[in-house]
C-alpha cells in the first residue's frame, strides 16, 4: 500500500475503438460453471463483481511502454463501491467475500498477455481452486486486494474490450497495427514445472460446518426477474402482469404506475419508484418548449439519468430483464445487462432506422428544420443495434417494428371502449397534430389546397408560424374537440410510437387515413386507410373517395 501511495500508477484514458481496429488477443471464459444449484447466488455475485471490474476496463487505452495494474484500474473491491459477495478461495475453504469471483478476469488478462508475449511484470498462482474452474496454468492468477496483484507492460499502444455477454468474460486487446509474428518473447514469471491447484468441493453454501469462524450463513435467493420501466403503457403493463411472479423487482419512474397495475403490490415484489426524477423530468421538457429546444434531445438525456438511477438500485441476482426500449443503449453501454438474458420493450423504430426515415424526409421537404434538429451520437445508434441483437424477445404493439426483428411477438393495442351512438351529422375533418412534418402536415396541407376541404387542426404551430396560411383552418385541442362530430382524423406521419388519440378516434366512429408508420393495420371495412409518408397525391384521392362515398364533404364556401 505504501508503495502504491509513493508510485501510484495513472488510471487510464478511454479511447475509441475506430482507432484500435485491430483485435490482437481473445480470451472468453464461461460465467455460469458451477453445477450446484445451492452455488447460485455466490456465481451471481461473482457476475456482478466482473460486470463492476469490466466496467472499469472496458475501451480503456494503455499507452506505450505504459504498466497495466488490474487493481490500480478497478479499484477496492468494496461494498460502498458496489461490490457484492462472491465465491474467493481463503485458507483451503471456499467463502463469500466481498468482490469475490475477480480472480476470473485476472485469469482472462493473462491469458491475452502470454498470447501477445507481453511483458509480465506481477503475477501469484493459486494454492487451491473451487471443484468447477479448471486448472490451466496459462489462465491462473490470483488477486488479493491490495498487494497480489497482476501486472503487465505493452511495447506499443492497447485498447481493452472487456466486457459480459449473456454467458460468458471476454477480453480483448486492441491494436492499431496488425499483430505481428516472430517477436522476441517477454520473460515470463510462470514456472516451467507447474504442480496443479488443489480442488476444493465445498464452500459454505453446500457445507455442513456452520460451527467455523468463516463460516457465512444465510440464504440468498437467486433466479430474479426485474422489469425496467421507462413510461407506463397499457399494452406493456398487461404484459408485466402477466409474466410478475413474487420476489421480482420493478423499477418505474412514477409511484403512480403501480397503482395502475394490479401486481405492482409491495407485498409481492419489490418496486422502486422515482419522484424526484418525473418532476425533474417534467420541469426539463416544460423549459425545452419554452425555449423553442428540440425535446428529442432532452428525452435522450434523461433517459440516460434514468438508465443509471435503475442501475443503481438493480439487484444483483437478477438474472432477467424486461426493458424499456430508451434505456437499452444506455446500459448496455454501461455493462448492466452483461450477464442476463433480456427482453425489450420496443415502441419506436430503431434509432438508426428512424434516422435513415427522417433523412429521407428532410430530402423531400428541405425547408423543415424540424426533420434535422436532433441526431443521436454515434455510440447510441451502435448501442442500441448491438442490444437489440443481443436481446432474447422483443415486445411491441407496433406492427412495422414487429416485421424487423425475428424474435418479436407482436401485443394487440389497448383500444379505448367504442362508443355506440350515432350523432346526425359528421362534418369535421381532423389533423390531431402537432404541425410538424414528421406528423406529415406538408402532405396534408398540400392536400388540402388541391381539395377545397376544410380542416380542424389540434395542436400548436411548430413547423413554422402561419403554417396554414390561406387555408380555411379551424382550431381545437383535443379536450374541446367534439368527437363524435368527427368523420376523418388524416395523420399521414412518418412515424408514430404511440398512437393514442387515432385509436380514441377511431373509438369515437372516426374514419382513419394515415400512413403504415402510424401502427394500426389498413383495414377499409373498418374505416381505415394508408398512405405512404408524403404523398400528396394519394392523400388528396383517398379523401375524395372516401367522402364522396359517405356523402359527406366538407368545403370551403
Amino acid at each position: 500500500m505504501a508503495e502504491n501511495a509513493l508510485r501510484p500508477l495513472p488510471s487510464l484514458t478511454t479511447g475509441v475503438v475506430e482507432d484500435f481496429p485491430y483485435v490482437l488477443a481473445e480470451s472468453v471464459s464461461q460465467l455460469y460453471t458451477s453445477t450446484d444449484s445451492r452455488e447460485r447466488p455466490l456465481v451471481l455475485g461473482k457476475i456482478q463483481n466482473l460486470r463492476l471490474a469490466c466496467s472499469r476496463i472496458h475501451h480503456r487505452v494503455l499507452g506505450e511502454n505504459e504498466v497495466f495494474s488490474l487493481w490500480r484500474q478497478i479499484g477496492a473491491p468494496w461494498r460502498v463501491r458496489g461490490f457484492v459477495r462472491g465465491r474467493e478461495v481463503r485458507e483451503g475453504c471456499v467463502i463469500p467475500t466481498f468482490g469475490g469471483g475477480l480472480c476470473q478476469l485476472s485469469g482472462s488478462m493473462l491469458e491475452v498477455i502470454l498470447a501477445m508475449d507481453l511483458q509480465l511484470l506481477e503475477r501469484h498462482a493459486h494454492t487451491a481452486l473451487p471443484a468447477d474452474v479448471p486448472s490451466t496454468a496459462r489462465r491462473d492468477a490470483t488477486l488479493f486486494w491490495n498487494y497480489v496483484d497482476l501486472c503487465f507492460r505493452s511495447p506499443f499502444p492497447l485498447l481493452f474490450d472487456c466486457f459480459l455477454s449473456t454467458t460468458s468474460l471476454v477480453v480483448r486487446l486492441r491494436g492499431k497495427q496488425p499483430r505481428q509474428n516472430g517477436g522476441q518473447p517477454k520473460p515470463s514469471l510462470l514456472p516451467k514445472t507447474l504442480s496443479m491447484p488443489q480442488k476444493l468441493e465445498e464452500s459454505c453454501l453446500t457445507c455442513a460446518q456452520d460451527d467455523c469462524s468463516r463460516h457465512v450463513g444465510g440464504k440468498i435467493e437467486a433466479g430474479k426477474t426485474a422489469f425496467l420501466i421507462d413510461e407506463f403503457q397499457p399494452e406493456f403493463a398487461e404484459l408485466v402482469d402477466d409474466r410478475l411472479k413474487d420476489g421480482d423487482q420493478v423499477l418505474t419512474p412514477s409511484c403512480s404506475d403501480s397503482t395502475r397495475n394490479k401486481s405492482f403490490a409491495p407485498g409481492n415484489c419489490d418496486v422502486h419508484s422515482f419522484g424526484a426524477f418525473c418532476l425533474y423530468r417534467s420541469l426539463a421538457l416544460r423549459w425545452a418548449v419554452a425555449r423553442h429546444i428540440t425535446v428529442a434531445k432532452v428525452h435522450f438525456q434523461l433517459a440516460g439519468i434514468l438508465a443509471k438511477l435503475y442501475e443503481r438500485h438493480l439487484d444483483y441476482q437478477v438474472e432477467h430483464l424486461i426493458v424499456g426500449q430508451t434505456l437499452i443503449p444506455h446500459l448496455w453501454r454501461s455493462g448492466a445487462l452483461g450477464g442476463r438474458t433480456f427482453d425489450v420493450l420496443m415502441q419506436r423504430l430503431p434509432v438508426e432506422s428512424l434516422e435513415q426515415q427522417l433523412n429521407s424526409a428532410a430530402n423531400l421537404y428541405p425547408q423543415s428544420r424540424t426533420l434535422v434538429e436532433f441526431r443521436a451520437p454515434h455510440w447510441f445508434r451502435e448501442a442500441e443495434r448491438q442490444a437489440l441483437n443481443a436481446a432474447r424477445t422483443i415486445f411491441t404493439p407496433h406492427p412495422q417494428i414487429a416485421t424487423i426483428h425475428e424474435r418479436s411477438v407482436c401485443l394487440p393495442w389497448k383500444m379505448p371502449a367504442r362508443q355506440n351512438a350515432q350523432p346526425a351529422e359528421r362534418d369535421l375533418l381532423v389533423f390531431l397534430g402537432p404541425t410538424l412534418a414528421r406528423k406529415g402536415a406538408h402532405a396534408v396541407r398540400e392536400a388540402m389546397r388541391r381539395t377545397g376541404l376544410v380542416l380542424t387542426v389540434l395542436g400548436h404551430d411548430l413547423e413554422e408560424r402561419d403554417f396554414w396560411r390561406d387555408l380555411p383552418v379551424a382550431r381545437s385541442s383535443a379536450r374541446e374537440l367534439p368527437w363524435e362530430r368527427v368523420h376523418t382524423v388524416v395523420q399521414p406521419a412518418l412515424f408514430e410510437s404511440w398512437p393514442r388519440q387515432l385509436l380514441k378516434a377511431h373509438a369515437a366512429g372516426a374514419n382513419l387515413v394515415i400512413s403504415p408508420g402510424c401502427g394500426i393495420e389498413e383495414n377499409h371495412i373498418d374505416g381505415i386507410y394508408h398512405v405512404p409518408f408524403g404523398d400528396a397525391d394519394g392523400l388528396s384521392a383517398t379523401l375524395i373517395t372516401l367522402l364522396k362515398s359517405q356523402g359527406d364533404l366538407v368545403c370551403a364556401e
